[in-house]
C-alpha cells in the first residue's frame, strides 16, 4: 500500500484560500494499480469496492469531497482495509436520462476532456492522483477547458509527467473508457452526481454523514462475498449453474434411454440366438434320427429285403387305395350341381342301352 502526500487546497490561480482545509488527508492507493482502470483508494484492490460516480463540474460532488463526508469513509472503512473506493467521472448522461447540459453531455461539452484527463493522471502516475483530485474540487473548474489548462493544474498539484499525462489524454487513448461510464451508471439506474453503489445498491452520499456510514456497515455485513467490481456475479454464476444443471439432466435421461435401448437389442439378440440353437437342436435331432435309421446291420436288411418289398407293393396298393379315397372325398366336397350331371349323365346311359336292346330285340326277334 502507498499513501499519497497530504496537499494543502489551493485556488485556480495558485492562492490557499483561507478557509480551505484538506478533505483527503490521505489517501491510500493499492500496490498494484495496473489491473484498476479507474482511480481506487484502498488497501487492496481485492477488498469490496463501493463506486462512487461524480462530475468535475458538479457541486454536490464537491461536497461529497470537500465537506467531510469522504472523509469520513476513509476513516471508518478505507484506511482500515474493509473496502475501497472506486471514482468514475460521469461526462455522458446515462441512457434513458435527461440532459443537465447540451446534447448528451453530463454537464458541458468539456466534461469529456477533463474526464480523460484526469484518468490519464490515475493511469501515469496514479500516486499523484488524488492530491490531483482533491485540488480539483477546491475550486470547481467552469467554461470551456483545454488540455493546456488541465495541464496546469496539474503543475499546480504537482503531477508528475505531466508531458505524458497529456499526451496520452489527447491521443483519445482514454474516450472509450470515459463513454463506458455512463452506461454502467445507467445498469444501477444513476440519475444525478454523485451517486454511491455497493453490493447493487446506490445512495446519495453527499447527505448526512451518519446515514451514509451506517448505510455502508449495512451493505457490508450483509453480503457474505464481494467482487471488486459491484457486479451482479453470483447472480450469473446461479443461472449459468441452473442452464448447465438442465442440459446434464436431459444428457443423463438420454444416456440412460440409450441405454436401455441397447439393453432392447441385447435381449433381442438373446432371443436371435436362443431360436437358432433350437432350430440348430431340430436339427440335429433330425439328423440324429437319421443316423440311428441308417445305422442297422446290413443282415438285418437283407432278411427283411423281400418283406420290405412285400411291404411297399402293399404300401403302393394302399396309396392307390388312399389315392382313390382322396378322389372320392374331394368329388364328395365338390358342389351339389356337379354330382347332379354326373348322375344325370349316367341315367341318361342307362336308358340309351335299354332302347338299343329294345331295338335289337325287334330286329333279331328270338
Amino acid at each position: 500500500m502507498k499513501t499519497t502526500g497530504v496537499l494543502a487546497a489551493v485556488g485556480v490561480g495558485g492562492a490557499i484560500p483561507a478557509s480551505a482545509e484538506t478533505a483527503i488527508p490521505e489517501a491510500p492507493v493499492p500496490n498494484d494499480t495496473d489491473e484498476l482502470t479507474y482511480a481506487t483508494m484502498g488497501t487492496d484492490p481485492n477488498n469490496p469496492t463501493a463506486t462512487v460516480y461524480g462530475n468535475f463540474k458538479c457541486p454536490f460532488t464537491q461536497k461529497f469531497v470537500r465537506e467531510g463526508n469522504l472523509e469520513a469513509v476513509l476513516n471508518e472503512y478505507v484506511t482500515s482495509g474493509e473496502m475501497n473506493i472506486r471514482f468514475r467521472a460521469l461526462a455522458y448522461q446515462p441512457p434513458g436520462t435527461s440532459s443537465h447540459g447540451t446534447s448528451t453531455y453530463y454537464i458541458s461539452d468539456s466534461d469529456p476532456l477533463i474526464s480523460e484527463a484526469a484518468l490519464s493522471v490515475w493511469d501515469v502516475s496514479p500516486d499523484d492522483y488524488w492530491q490531483f483530485f482533491d485540488y480539483m474540487f477546491s475550486g470547481l473548474i467552469s467554461g470551456n477547458v483545454s488540455f493546456s489548462e488541465m495541464k496546469g493544474r496539474m503543475q499546480t498539484a504537482d503531477v508528475s509527467d505531466r508531458g505524458t499525462i497529456i499526451d496520452r489524454a489527447s491521443s483519445g487513448r482514454f474516450d472509450d473508457t470515459v463513454e463506458e461510464n455512463r452506461y454502467d451508471a445507467g445498469d444501477y439506474g444513476v440519475t444525478f452526481t454523485p451517486t454511491m453503489v455497493l453490493d447493487g445498491e446506490t445512495i446519495a452520499p453527499h447527505h448526512d454523514t451518519d446515514t451514509l456510514l451506517n448505510w455502508i456497515g449495512g451493505q457490508l455485513s450483509s453480503a457474505s462475498d464481494f467482487s471488486p467490481e459491484e457486479t451482479t456475479t453470483s447472480e450469473s454464476s446461479s443461472e449459468s449453474a441452473d442452464s448447465n444443471d438442465t442440459p446434464n439432466s436431459d444428457s443423463e435421461s438420454d444416456s440412460n434411454d440409450t441405454s436401455n435401448s441397447d439393453d432392447g437389442s441385447n435381449s433381442d439378440a438373446v432371443s436371435d440366438s436362443t431360436d437358432s440353437e433350437v432350430s440348430q437342436s431340430s436339427s440335429n435331432d433330425e439328423d440324429s434320427s437319421k443316423d440311428t435309421t441308417a445305422g442297422g446291420t446290413k443282415e438285418d436288411s437283407d432278411q427283411s429285403s423281400e418283406s420290405s418289398t412285400a411291404e411297399s407293393q402293399s404300401s403302393t396298393a394302399e396309396t392307390r387305395s388312399s389315392t382313390s379315397k382322396s378322389k372320392d372325398v374331394s368329388a364328395n366336397d365338390e358342389d351339389t350341381p356337379t354330382d347332379s350331371s354326373e348322375s344325370n349323365a349316367d341315367d341318361s346311359q342307362t336308358e340309351t342301352m335299354s332302347i338299343r336292346e329294345l331295338c335289337r330285340l325287334i330286329l333279331n326277334p328270338v
